[in-house]
């Protein structure tokens, strides 16, 4: 195996809700009122819900191949060269994954803090930074997303905590005017989000006990809700569904900030969140890519792709988009519905089937 490290159950839990919320949560209440409004709250219950299914989907495949990755067992369910294409597939949505949130990682910083600044520099040191991460391995990356995730958590719900003398109930209403449909267009993004638990199915075999996966899944997705519907909550108290218009209302909301003349615009808080929170997650999906890219490769060791993969993530970061509408614009309406579609749900599905048809697989752990 590529990696002996190892990782508890309370570990995975923590690397979980990383990967889910750690870029989405400055614009995820936005992305939502775009469609729900002032109901957008419900559509992060909804969301919630559907996410369970998927999270189920991805711990029961990686139960019944509990030595394997994602990568690796896609072969043993579809054959050798479907299996390879499967993985290859996967890990391409992994790199554009990564290479998204290092450019919304550079956008915010550029935009909001650092004009002066060229993107592509702050592109560049990010993915050093995580590639520095990546490189120590597993053990290091999961002790220090340990340490840092409980205070980006503390530090957001500070913020609002501070922001209370702003909120108004009276910003929720009229309640239930959007209609179902557009609480369920709502939900789609954050579902995608949400969604992104798939990429566990590259983790379980590192877990100490593999069978812990479920409780893992059942643990993450209901707190990650939790987390996501209370900053949509309390994003609506302070500005009502005029979130739609903010890119970021958690910034935002720091800007309104000020307690007797004496806490004043924390925006530096909301600065520190980003670039630690943005870091970790890249730093997970950097550390997905080098591992199943020598899983596919067959090499004995992932750490020799670190350095072209992180020239790539950078390349890549840069490429996609001209400006931040334009990756706003496909974080928001393009890559949710063909994530879920076809990554997050369609292929698990898929391999599931497949994999209960033939009884392949077991439950040892």
């Amino acid at each position: 195996m590529l990696e002996r490290d190892r990782i508890s159950g309370g570990q995975a839990v923590l690397l979980n809700i990383t990967m889910i919320i750690a870029t989405a949560m400055l614009g995820a209440p936005a992305i939502a009122a775009t469609h729900a409004r002032q109901d957008a709250w419900l559509s992060m219950l909804l969301a919630t819900l559907l996410a369970l299914p998927i999270a189920l989907v991805t711990v029961k495949l990686g139960t019944l191949f509990p030595q394997k990755t994602l990568v690796e067992y896609t072969g043993d369910i579809l054959g050798k060269w479907p299996g390879k294409l499967i993985g290859l597939l996967y890990l391409l949505w992994f790199i554009q994954i990564c290479a998204v949130m290092i450019r919304e990682y550079g956008n915010f910083l550029v935009d909001v803090f650092l004009p002066e600044t060229p993107l592509i520099a702050i592109n560049i040191i990010g993915a050093a930074l995580a590639a520095y991460t990546v490189k120590k391995g597993l053990e290091v990356l999961v002790r220090v997303n340990q340490i840092f995730l409980p205070l980006i958590l503390i530090s957001v719900v500070l913020i609002f905590l501070l922001a209370l003398p702003e909120m108004r109930i009276e910003r929720f209403l009229p309640a239930f005017e959007t209609g179902a449909v557009d609480i369920f267009r709502g939900a789609v993004a954050p579902l995608a989000w949400m969604g992104e638990i798939s990429t566990f199915a590259m983790l379980i075999p590192f877990l100490t006990r593999t069978g812990q996966a479920p409780r893992i899944a059942i643990i993450t997705i209901p707190l990650v809700g939790l987390f996501f519907t209370l900053l949509t909550v309390a994003s609506i108290a302070v500005f009502g569904p005029n979130i739609a218009n903010m890119n970021f209302p958690v910034l935002n909301t720091a800007r309104v900030i000020n307690i007797a003349n004496f806490i004043d615009r924390p925006e530096p808080l909301v600065m520190t969140i980003w670039v630690t929170g943005g870091l970790l997650k890249i730093s997970i999906f950097y550390y997905v890519i080098v591992l199943g890219s020598a899983q596919w490769l067959a090499l004995k060791d992932y750490r020799p792709l670190v350095l072209p993969v992180g020239v790539i993530l950078a390349a890549l970061s840069m490429a996609m988009a001209d400006n931040i509408l334009e990756i706003s614009h496909f974080i928001a309406y393009i890559w949710p519905p063909y994530a879920l579609i076809t990554f997050e749900l369609g292929i698990p599905v898929l391999l599931l089937t497949i994999a209960l048809l033939r009884k392949q697989g077991g439950n040892k752990s």
